[in-house]
């Protein structure tokens, strides 16, 4: 199972970065160039920054660990960027070749 969301920020890679960094103390996360890769156990979320927006692809196997992963990246996001209200709309690719890798 696959789901992914777009945030439109100019702050994308710092953000991505931010969340790996946190994220790789007590789960595998890194991040290298634009790409950043969080490995929640049940799940995971590839992290894809641009200069206007910061994408993620969360999946997982069961609908429960693409729940978790999702509600982990967004309450993190949320915690880390309390002035910018982002939300995050997670939907099914549509054959959208850019976020499956």
């Amino acid at each position: 199972m696959i789901q992914i969301a777009i945030v439109k920020t100019d702050k994308a890679e710092r953000l991505m970065k931010a969340l790996c960094n946190h994220f790789n103390r007590k789960r595998t996360a890194r991040y290298e160039g634009d790409k950043g890769y969080i490995n929640f156990g049940d799940g995971k979320c590839e992290l894809t920054a641009t200069p206007a927006e910061l994408r993620f692809q969360a999946e997982a196997e069961q609908a429960e660990g693409l729940d978790h992963v999702k509600q982990a990246v967004e309450k993190h996001l949320m915690r880390f960027t309390p002035e910018d209200n982002y939300q995050l709309l997670w939907r099914e690719p549509s054959g959208d070749k850019e976020f499956l890798a």
